[in-house]
């Protein structure tokens, strides 16, 4: 019996010199040019096969749909693709509040998951919003809820905000 399947899956991404926006637009601005289309979204986004849907201040919604290609050894979507979706819209819900010449880094990333994730469950939404914003620190939460409104993971994340030198 052959167990042995393949399958390929090809991807595009392009890049964005955002040199030129460091110290001029603040995080909520650069976030609303690529929610607009005016610059594009992360690589990693178009890797993970997911999409940013909108942003306001202070919160951002994400949605991806699960797929074979991440799935694990038990045949569910790896931990590691769904973490990867909530660390994205909780990271674009913190990008949105730091002024012009500010930036952030994860200073951690907690995830609980709720319930195995597998082909079935169509499309995955991701809403997360700032919890606090502080000058030095920015905290937010967020879930992954499935299109019949089951949690299927929650997370949060605490960032340092930094000042970017240009």
């Amino acid at each position: 019996m052959n167990f042995l399947m393949s399958s390929t899956r090809a991807h595009e991404y392009q890049r964005a010199h955002h040199a030129h926006l460091v110290g001029t637009t603040s995080g909520l601005e650069t976030v609303q040019l690529t929610v607009e289309g005016k610059l594009p979204t992360p690589p990693i986004v178009a890797t993970l096969g997911i999409s940013l849907v909108e942003s306001p201040e202070g919160r951002a919604v994400f949605e991806g749909s699960p797929a074979e290609w991440q799935y694990n050894q038990l045949a569910t979507v790896h931990g590691g693709w769904l973490s990867a979706l909530l660390d994205s819209a909780l990271g674009y819900a913190v990008h949105t509040m730091p002024p012009a010449g500010r930036g952030f880094t994860t200073l951690g990333l907690h995830v609980r998951f709720v319930r195995a994730v597998t082909v079935a469950v169509s499309r995955l939404r991701v809403e997360a919003q700032v919890t606090h914003a502080g000058n030095r620190t920015v905290t937010a939460e967020g879930r992954i809820v499935g299109p019949d409104g089951k949690v299927y993971a929650t997370g949060t994340t605490s960032c340092l905000v930094l000042k970017i030198e240009e």
